[in-house]
């Protein structure tokens, strides 16, 4: 490390030292032996600023090669970091990844999310209070969020034959077949 002396910068706060101490023994406010005490005290912690002016270089951590396993496991582990606030709540990076993975499991079963007309087909796939939160820009809770991916998981990947890449118009919900109520016997059936 070179220390070399800063002779201007000790010169220059000497010379303003000494003028400002004059100055003050002049006008009577300090006697002459403290101002020259006040100069040397100005001159010593000059100097000692002149001598500390280099910097030594900041040390850095040093360099730790990770290796990078097989899996996502390096994933999982990022995603568990950056889940949730220091208030407890989702971050928004997860709602938009869930919300994402939310539109592409519903385009999957046939529905275009962004079909304001589709809405009741996604409320049925999804259920109406979980559509009702996606939709919501309130920073979800993490109960909130298992249930949104307990409705991505309960609806499952695309049915046999359809994909992503193909979507087909939903299918409608079959009207439950009327089946006629079981009749009681009174009691005088039952005596015959």
């Amino acid at each position: 490390m070179n220390r070399n002396w800063n002779w201007q910068r000790l010169t220059a706060i000497t010379v303003t030292a000494a003028v400002v101490a004059a100055g003050l023994a002049f006008w009577q406010v300090i006697d002459p032996w403290h101002a020259a005490a006040a100069v040397a005290v100005t001159l010593a912690l000059a100097a000692l600023w002149s001598r500390t002016e280099d910097k030594a270089a900041d040390p850095e951590w040093p360099h730790v090669v990770t290796e990078a396993r097989a899996g996502g496991r390096h994933d999982v582990s990022d995603l568990s970091w950056s889940t949730f606030t220091r208030d407890g709540r989702v971050t928004e990076r997860v709602v938009r990844r869930v919300r994402a993975l939310a539109a592409d499991r519903v385009r999957a079963h046939g529905v275009d999310p962004a079909d304001p007309a589709a809405v009741p087909d996604v409320e049925r796939l999804l259920g109406a209070q979980v559509v009702r939160q996606l939709s919501s820009r309130q920073a979800p809770t993490a109960r909130t969020l298992q249930s949104w991916l307990d409705a991505i998981e309960r609806l499952g990947a695309a049915p046999a034959g359809r994909s992503a890449a193909t979507p087909i118009a939903p299918t409608p919900i079959a009207p439950t077949p009327t089946v006629p109520a079981p009749t009681v016997p009174t009691h005088e059936e039952n005596r015959a």
